[in-house]
């Protein structure tokens, strides 16, 4: 009795654009959840720091906070659609926390750093707002690299989500 389905390549065989671009943004998924949850400077170490010495800081800076949740929530959602039978959602949910990132990270340097935030003074360095967000994207590689990485899955996880109708 064959078991197999014949509709799903075998090892070797060839497969379509569409399957190996939905390897592609597994990959970038798995990237940007990770640079989230591992940054240096505001994933998981930060948020179990803060946590451990007075979780009301928090409020001042909830970077540490979203970083780990969003990248567990894109890690989460990958493992999901695995299987799902509609995966259009988890390609729309991608698309959004990498939009949320990308606009977070603009939002937060042309405020000042957070500026918005109750009990925060804007810091633009001395420099306008548009000359902040140009020095920290090119004197932080990882800041660099993360926004490519995160347009990328958007851009990918968009033509996949326009595939799957």
């Amino acid at each position: 009795m064959d078991t197999t389905d014949s509709s799903e390549p075998t090892w070797g065989e060839e497969q379509s654009p569409t399957r190996r671009l939905s390897y592609v943004g597994a990959a970038l998924t798995i990237i940007v959840a990770g640079n989230h949850i591992l940054s240096p400077d505001h994933g998981l170490f930060k948020l179990l720091a803060i946590l451990s010495a007075d979780p009301g800081l928090l409020v001042f800076d909830p970077r540490p906070a979203a970083f780990v949740l969003s990248g567990v929530a894109l890690l989460v959602g990958l493992s999901l659609s695995r299987n799902a039978p509609n995966i259009r959602p988890y390609y729309f949910a991608g698309i959004l926390l990498a939009v949320t990132y990308i606009v977070g990270y603009f939002a937060w340097h042309f405020t000042g750093h957070g500026g918005f935030l109750p009990g925060r003074e804007p810091l633009l360095h001395g420099v306008s707002p548009l000359e902040n967000v140009i020095a920290h994207l090119t004197g932080d590689v990882f800041a660099a690299l993360s926004k490519i990485t995160e347009a990328a899955l958007v851009v990918v996880l968009g033509i996949l989500y326009v595939e799957s109708k």
